[in-house]
């Protein structure tokens, strides 16, 4: 029998005793569906494809998905809290990386090894190996991304411009919309404190990608020179007056600036184009793409990446309905393309071709083509550090944001953490008090 047929059978007989036996009471416990699998996630933006799914689900293989939206500033914690709990969701959007890890140590979610068995030949090379920690894979892709920077194509057009090639361009660029009275780069403290570490990491990696890992692991100070550079040059940009409202939002303000002419650039990884699109921007007409150039030689092929992983809760009442919902969801030719159609993302998979991707997002064509351009890959801000240090950088880069000649005691607040935290890893870190100039 079809493997493929054979699942969706199964799932419809127990679709059907489900209706049959109704819902029991074990003592004071209800029984939890047994063709639902309930999901957390913390993009409201996105809750209506996520019920969409779960009724393509549904139909398919006999398993809803049952999703719930949160806040990101409160998400964290409510999933940390949930997975110690009967409460544990099924599957869970998170962060790969040493958030992922914090998962794992604590023995919160289940190892999908037999997921990977069944349907990791869906899977591009070298995904899997991104969503492993000590040889166990604790997760499947949600989305693959790159770190770019969108622009408004409606103002190249008018301006006869073409997207930069060279940092001197890009100030160039920067300076001569500036002036124009447009909002030249969209970072922003917004509603989102997380967005606050972009501009930084873009500047650092793209000045040198090397020193950018080696801070990431704790192998370099935050008050190094390199960093300090980076920073007085972030500060330059912030005083010229090039960064649009500090209460502006990306979700909402960003594309509606986009339309009106009033934004130049907006640095987001490459799963902005579906935010985009919903707000009826279309992609090659509206915006496009290009990888910030290089501020030095050291930053020369640097490309900043990031994983979306979904996981499961290893005390999740229906775990293994949550896999046979995640091998749908990676394997499945309409579930392929419904992500396609509503997330439009860069692919993952084997089953998308490249060419449809490319007829749903014209602006990542060329991205595609040009990404092995960009040997030195690094690991996004958000995952490639302890979740200690990250948390305190973003509120020390949102301060920068609205005061930028605090930018020193920044630095050093980071620098603090740093010291107090990488031990803790296991790596020897010894304090820097001063700022190498």
């Amino acid at each position: 029998m079809n493997k493929r047929l054979g699942l969706k059978i199964f799932s419809t007989s127990l679709l059907i005793a489900g209706l049959v036996l109704g819902f029991t009471l074990v003592g004071s416990q209800p029984v939890y569906s047994q063709d639902e699998v309930t999901f957390y996630h913390d993009n409201p933006e996105w809750q209506s494809r996520w019920v969409d799914l779960g009724e393509l689900s549904q139909q398919e293989i006999g398993i809803n998905l049952d999703p719930t939206e949160f806040k990101t500033g409160v998400y964290k914690s409510r999933v940390k809290t949930d997975l110690t709990s009967p409460r544990a969701p099924e599957i869970f959007k998170w962060w790969f990386g040493y958030r992922a890890r914090q998962l794992v140590e604590a023995d919160l979610v289940a190892d999908l090894s037999d997921v990977w068995d069944e349907v990791g030949e869906y899977v591009s090379p070298g995904i899997k190996e991104q969503l492993t920690i000590n040889g166990v894979t604790y997760a499947v892709p949600l989305h693959s991304s790159y770190w770019v920077w969108y622009y408004n194509t409606n103002l190249y057009e008018e301006y006869d411009m073409s997207p930069p090639e060279t940092w001197d361009e890009f100030m160039d660029q920067a300076e001569f919309f500036n002036e124009k009275g447009i909002n030249v780069i969209g970072n922003t403290v917004g509603q989102s404190r997380w967005t606050s570490f972009i501009v930084f990491q873009e500047l650092l990696l793209h000045k040198d990608h090397e020193f950018y890992k080696q801070l990431m692991a704790g192998e370099a100070h935050w008050t190094d020179k390199e960093v300090v550079e980076v920073m007085k040059l972030w500060k330059s940009l912030l005083d010229k007056g090039y960064f649009a409202p500090m209460d502006s939002t990306y979700v909402q303000d960003y594309p509606r600036m986009f339309k009106n002419n009033k934004l130049a650039f907006a640095p987001m990884g490459t799963w902005y184009s579906g935010i985009l699109m919903d707000r009826g921007l279309e992609p090659g007409k509206d915006f496009n793409v290009f990888v910030l150039p290089a501020l030095s030689e050291e930053g020369e092929g640097a490309l900043a990446t990031e994983i979306s992983p979904l996981m499961v809760g290893k005390k999740a009442r229906n775990k293994d309905k949550a896999k046979e919902w995640l091998k749908w969801w990676v394997s499945d030719k309409d579930a392929r393309q419904m992500d396609l159609e509503r997330w439009h993302p860069m692919p993952w998979d084997t089953i998308i071709s490249e060419d449809a991707v490319a007829k749903t997002n014209p602006e990542f064509a060329k991205l595609l083509q040009e990404v092995d351009n960009y040997p030195n890959k690094a690991i996004r801000f958000w995952e490639a550090t302890p979740t200690e240090i990250v948390n305190h950088a973003v509120a020390e880069f949102e301060r920068m944001l609205t005061k930028p000649n605090k930018w020193e005691s920044v630095l050093k607040s980071i620098e603090n953490k740093a010291a107090k935290t990488w031990p803790d890893y296991g790596v020897e870190y010894e304090k820097q008090n001063e700022l190498e100039e």
